[in-house]
């Protein structure tokens, strides 16, 4: 009942509002109207959200507890973040819900699941974005939260190539030209030159129009360090 509840809201806001802001609004009611008609309150607990506002604190949550511990610095991450997406209002709400669901144990590959028949390929690509930021924002990502965003990206269809090179752009130190582009040093310039354009359809911010000019902005971010990395290989090579 409530993961129903929660996507008719979902659809019904995205058809009224329109947009990221709409589907959440209307995802928010169909949580609000699925505790109210509940009669069940030690039932176990569900993934609750199916929309990318909700899903986003489902996986946040599984990145945060990978290492054991709660810190508040990842906290604080996922805070901004949503400041910045949904506004102060909606974020303080959007917080108090994530401290409830970071306590519970949500099953991944449903929410995932949720997330690949609702989302393109290029909103779930920013999504791993987010949760390798979140991974890095207490200094250093450790073995048990690249495994978790692995995992997470395998159930949201995330190819490994992709996987990787948000990995390495990423990392604080500054990544590896042919890595960021997926491709080995040994590549001839016409596969340099093809791979960047593929890459450029796949990681252009136009994709993400509609889902906030924050979230455009960091989709942006990461298709500078691909620009940047194919810049220094042509670079190198002397590709005009």
């Amino acid at each position: 009942m409530k993961r129903w509840s929660t996507l008719l809201g979902g659809g019904i806001g995205w058809v009224l509002v329109g947009g990221l802001k709409g589907l959440v609004l209307g995802a928010l009611f169909g949580e609000f109207f699925s505790r109210w008609t509940s009669s069940s309150e030690n039932a176990p607990s569900q993934p609750k959200g199916i929309d990318f506002h909700a899903s986003l604190l489902i996986l946040a949550s599984v990145v945060i507890k990978a290492d054991g511990h709660v810190d508040e610095r990842e906290l604080n991450f996922v805070r901004a973040h949503f400041k910045k997406w949904f506004g102060e209002a909606k974020a303080q709400e959007s917080f108090r819900e994530f401290k409830r669901i970071v306590q519970e144990k949500p099953a991944v590959p449903d929410v995932c699941a949720n997330v690949r028949r609702h989302m393109s390929i290029q909103h779930r690509i920013q999504l791993v974005a987010f949760l390798f930021g979140l991974a890095h924002a207490d200094g250093a990502m450790t073995s048990d939260e690249r495994q978790q965003i692995a995992r997470i990206a395998g159930y949201l269809g995330i190819h490994p190539h992709d996987f990787r090179r948000l990995e390495a752009v990423h990392r604080p130190a500054a990544p590896d030209p042919y890595e960021v582009l997926g491709i080995p040093q040994t590549s001839d310039d016409t596969l340099v030159k093809k791979t960047y354009r593929n890459l450029v359809k796949r990681y252009h911010p136009d994709a993400m129009v509609g889902m906030g000019e924050e979230v455009v902005r960091e989709a942006e971010g990461t298709f500078r360090k691909i620009q940047q990395a194919y810049e220094e290989i042509c670079q190198q090579r002397g590709i005009k």
